[in-house]
């Protein structure tokens, strides 16, 4: 039960939720309106997996990178309207596959993933995560005595370079050098060499 902005109580039955996984990046819920009868797909996840799955656009990626670069984890929330039709369908070749003796883990996901086609964009959300006290002043005295400090995470590659200088992980005046894609050992060396070559830079690597 939710009460909307104007005072109204809407109400709505859960009819299935999709948990979020590393795997998937992505989290969803069936629900039916009480009131309508209505039947919604919501799912929301990272901009990288959810992109493809809506309804194309022009300015979901381009809001996306202005919010990474501001330090924030965007988030992108979508819909689809189902059908009774649709959901009953849906609903015998999910349970189908969850009964499954063979590969019930990948025909449960091939189901869900059905869904997960041409859904409408709701909106991109962005949200800051605020750095416990005293990060900034460790990290900077570590910095200074010469520690190497790694940050490991899993945001956008923009989002992790803005949080690194806001946390002084990185101090403002140094240059960021990007490890390139590498697929060899020699190439792997001349990036390296590369970077050894800059003066005060921080390295950043993709995984």
């Amino acid at each position: 039960t939710l009460t909307a902005p104007q005072g109204t109580t809407l109400g709505f039955d859960i009819l299935q939720v999709f948990p979020f996984t590393s795997e998937t990046k992505r989290m969803g819920i069936i629900v039916r309106d009480k009131g309508t009868g209505e039947i919604v797909f919501y799912m929301k996840g990272a901009d990288t997996v959810m992109s493809p799955i809506v309804q194309y656009n022009d300015w979901l990626m381009e809001e996306v990178d202005n919010m990474a670069r501001e330090g924030l984890r965007t988030l992108v929330v979508s819909r689809k309207t189902l059908t009774e039709e649709q959901y009953a369908d849906f609903e015998q070749r999910f349970q189908a596959a969850k009964l499954s003796v063979v590969n019930r883990s990948a025909q449960v996901a091939a189901v869900v993933e059905s869904l997960q086609r041409d859904m409408s964009l709701l909106c991109v959300t962005g949200v800051e995560d605020k750095l416990q006290d005293g990060v900034r002043q460790t990290l900077e005295m570590l910095r200074n005595a010469g520690v190497r400090v790694w940050m490991l995470t899993g945001d956008k590659l923009e989002t992790a370079t803005c949080i690194a200088k806001s946390s002084k992980l990185v101090a403002r005046t140094q240059d960021i050098h990007i490890f390139k894609s590498v697929s060899t050992r020699s190439e792997a060396h001349q990036e390296l060499n590369a970077f050894r070559r800059k003066q005060d830079t921080a390295l950043v690597i993709r995984g």
